[in-house]
Parts: C-alpha cells; sequence; structure tokens
C-alpha cells in the first residue's frame, strides 16, 4: 500500500513539473514546435544591438527549427524608451512580429536624460499598446539586463527602480520577464573579476558574457533547448569597444588582447571611487 502511494505521489509530481516546464515555454517556441513560422524582434539598446546573444539565439533557433525561425534585430546603440516609441513603426511593426523582447531600462536610467520612471513606464506602455493594437496576439517578453558597474553605474544611481518598474509592467499585464539582473548580480557578488572578463567596460557584456550568462538565461526561461550557439560567430560588441579605443585615443591601428586590457582597466580604476 505504502509502494503504491509513494507511485501516486512521484507521478503527481512529475506531472507537476511537465506541467510548470509548458508554463515556461514561451509561446513563439509553442508555435515553432508545431511547425509554425515565428518571426522575433528584439527591441531596446546597445546591450541588444551589439549584444552577441541576438546571434546566438538566432543561431540556436535557427539550429532547431530550420528556416522556421527570423531573428530581426531593431535595437539602436545610445537609444532611450523615448527613442522607442519614436522607432517603433520602422524597427519593429512594419515587421509584424510574433514575440518581441523588449529592453530600455538602462538607458531610460541615466540620470542627465531626466527621464523619469514615470515617464519610463509611459514609454514602455505605449510601445506595449501600440504592438498589441497591430497584432493583438503578438507575444512581449520584458527583459531587465545586467548590472552597470564603475562610472557606468554613477550615472545610473537609481538604476534599480527602472528594472524594478519593468517587473511590475511585466506582472500587471501577464507578460514574461527575464530577469538578467539576477544572475549578473549573483555573478557580480560571488566573483565580481569574473564579471568584468566578461562585461569589461562596465556595462557591455562580450561574447562570452552572452554565451555563459544572457544565452542560458534566456534559453531556461522561454523552454529553448541549449542547442549550440558557439557557432555563432558575431562578436559585434568586441567591434563597439574597439572603435571606442579608436575615438578616445584617435588611433586607428590593430588592437592586441593587451592594450583593451589595459585601457579598459584604467577606465575602470578612475572612475571606481568606492573601490
Amino acid at each position: 500500500m505504502r509502494f503504491f502511494l509513494v507511485q501516486i505521489l512521484l507521478c503527481f509530481m512529475l506531472l507537476t513539473l511537465c506541467q510548470a516546464g509548458k508554463l515556461k515555454e514561451a509561446n513563439f517556441i509553442k508555435n515553432l514546435n508545431l511547425g509554425k513560422k515565428q518571426t522575433v524582434v528584439t527591441f531596446g539598446t546597445s546591450l541588444t544591438k551589439v549584444g552577441a546573444w541576438v546571434a546566438q539565439l538566432d543561431t540556436v533557433l535557427n539550429e532547431q527549427y530550420l528556416g522556421k525561425a527570423t531573428v530581426i534585430n531593431g535595437a539602436q546603440g545610445g537609444a532611450n524608451s523615448k527613442w522607442g516609441c519614436s522607432a517603433l513603426d520602422e524597427k519593429v511593426l512594419k515587421h509584424n512580429p510574433d514575440t518581441v523582447f523588449i529592453e530600455f531600462a538602462i538607458n531610460d536610467a541615466v540620470e542627465s536624460r531626466g527621464l523619469s520612471v514615470r515617464q519610463s513606464r509611459k514609454n514602455l506602455n505605449e510601445m506595449i499598446d501600440r504592438i498589441l493594437k497591430l497584432n493583438s496576439e503578438c507575444e512581449i517578453i520584458l527583459m531587465t539586463m545586467n548590472i552597470p558597474v564603475g562610472h557606468t553605474g554613477i550615472v545610473r544611481p537609481n538604476i534599480n527602480a527602472y528594472y524594478q518598474m519593468y517587473r511590475d509592467v511585466a506582472k500587471e499585464r501577464k507578460f514574461q520577464l527575464i530577469d538578467h539582473v539576477k544572475v549578473w548580480g549573483k555573478l557580480l557578488s560571488e566573483n565580481p573579476g569574473t564579471y568584468l572578463k566578461y562585461v569589461p567596460d562596465g556595462i557591455h557584456p562580450m561574447y562570452e558574457g552572452a554565451l555563459n550568462i544572457i544565452l542560458p538565461t534566456i534559453s531556461k526561461s522561454i523552454g529553448m533547448k541549449p542547442g549550440k550557439p558557439e557557432r555563432s560567430k558575431g562578436k559585434p560588441c568586441w567591434t563597439y569597444l574597439f572603435r571606442m579605443m579608436d575615438k578616445l585615443e584617435e588611433r586607428n591601428d590593430q588592437v592586441t588582447k593587451e592594450e583593451f586590457e589595459e585601457f579598459f582597466s584604467n577606465i575602470f580604476k578612475k572612475h571606481d571611487v568606492d573601490g
């Protein structure tokens, strides 16, 4: 009798886990599994525009659903939600997407831009409403990103409030939230050296950061099989940071690994006022 009860309990637990797994599966993943073509637009800041995670996501989706998934990067470096509202038609709506990933909190939080949490929320909801007006079935996935450190954190003194706003909107509107900041925060707390290896300028995750932190978090959140994102060779963030060095140092020659590390180490030390 006891053995029989244990079997029933185990079956119930397995059923519960399966149901929980299904709840985590994003709509566009469900549709891809049904053989339906899906268009996914990523919309946000430079963390998306030059984020290696976008190409890695595209690589895995096309590995698992060959020819069924189209990933369009509609982000812009330096953009905030005000830009997002003005560029929505061109960067998102014209593609009639099935799913849109949105992240603007990290640039809305730049204090000198004067964009309050309230205005940021208003802009976010405006973008969402316009997307749903075009397609009421469109899936919206909101994201918090990594934690800006050093001088990039100093200019964003209220970043946590902007990230919390994204959590609140996701909860209110029953959207999926991918909370990258929690994963990055754990890494920063436990191994700051690795964090800075992945995010050398204090704000832009490199290829390895996307491969080891961002994409695994996305995969787990949307119910996508891990796949082989390392097959993606695109490293746009490296190019972005190399250009930054060229601009600041007025140089156009090749950058060595040692020069790169010394350059950003000096910038970080200069602005790391609290050690």
